[in-house]
């Protein structure tokens, strides 16, 4: 689920997100080994002078410290430790996502309608996952205009204009000119930038 929403996360921000990941695991598990040792303290010596240089006098403290008192220490190494497991994983596993990104491109390039199934048997991809990795490109801007049609499992190019659709001549009425139109659609005249209905 997290891999998910970070997916969503737009196409320039990718390899930052990566690297945040990987710094906040790196210094996770730098302050969860620190943790860690001091939890392996069991005593702590104190040095302690006093007089002025001939007549110096030393003295060692020993405070031996209880395992009540070193827990919070393993408690905050453990979850700094999972934190940095987690984003290690999470940063590995958007790295292949977005690897897995790059390998749809192809397929898409050229196409105004694709059949998910179809991309999915390219790919030896799970269906539902081709649809999901699709989605994800779509919302972090990966791809620019597309969009899924779920009811059929087709992805569309926003520009497509589908067979059951017929394209006439239109007459501006702003400037007379002729423009090749879709019926039942709105567009601008190609000449005077009017709007015609």
């Amino acid at each position: 689920m997290l891999i998910n929403a970070l997916s969503k996360v737009p196409a320039k921000y990718h390899d930052g997100l990566r690297n945040g990941l990987l710094f906040a695991a790196f210094f996770a598990f730098i302050f969860g080994m620190l943790s860690y040792g001091a939890f392996t303290e069991k005593t702590e010596t104190i040095t302690k002078e006093t007089g002025h240089l001939f007549w110096k006098k030393t003295t060692e403290t020993t405070i031996h410290h209880d395992l009540s008192e070193r827990m919070p220490n393993l408690i905050a190494a453990i979850v700094l430790i999972v934190v940095a497991v987690v984003c290690l994983v999470t940063a590995l596993r958007l790295t292949l996502r977005f690897g897995q990104y790059k390998k749809y491109l192809p397929i898409i390039k050229g196409h105004d309608q694709l059949l998910i199934q179809q991309v999915a048997d390219i790919t030896h991809s799970d269906y539902r996952r081709v649809m999901n990795d699709l989605q994800n490109m779509i919302d972090s801007n990966y791809i620019n205009g597309y969009y899924i049609d779920y009811k059929n499992g087709i992805l569309v190019d926003k520009n497509h204009i589908p067979e059951k659709f017929v394209k006439k001549a239109v007459k501006c009425q702003t400037c007379g000119a002729s423009n090749e139109m879709v019926t039942g659609q709105s567009n601008y005249c190609q000449y005077c930038d009017s709007l015609m209905v």
